[in-house]
């Protein structure tokens, strides 16, 4: 069985963008990427730090809709706009997965949102 989590998200212009925060399928939930934005579609700072923990943030938000924790996360994608930004953003994802990190790549790109500085999307098992 597949299923939508979420609701469409919206740019700062009020556009929808077409795609489901999160789909799952059987026991597992593919997250959308999250960037570090607040509820208006703005960067929540300019410091990859803050990004880094509200892009999270917004990956756990749609993982709760599911029934899932941050624990659960086995597979994550990430996208930095600045080589430089690596270190700061390594140390937040380790505190907020200390234990036992999910398998991740990392890579540098230009984001579409002005501003944003990390994207990331994941995979859970919800098994």
């Amino acid at each position: 069985m597949i299923s939508i989590i979420g609701t469409r998200p919206t740019l700062a212009n009020g556009a929808a963008v077409p795609l489901s925060p999160g789909v799952r399928a059987g026991d597992f939930l593919f997250l959308s990427g999250q960037l570090g934005l607040d509820e208006k579609g703005k960067p929540v700072a300019d410091d990859i730090a803050s990004q880094t923990r509200q892009a999270i943030a917004r990956l756990e938000a749609v993982l709760a809709q599911a029934g899932g924790r941050r624990d659960q996360i086995v597979k994550v994608n990430v996208w930095l706009t600045d080589t430089a930004d690596f270190p700061a953003f390594n140390q937040v994802y380790a505190e907020l997965f200390p234990a036992r990190p999910p398998a991740r790549s990392t890579v540098v790109s230009q984001l579409l949102i002005p501003g944003a500085r990390v994207e990331i999307d994941a995979i859970a098992y919800l098994g």
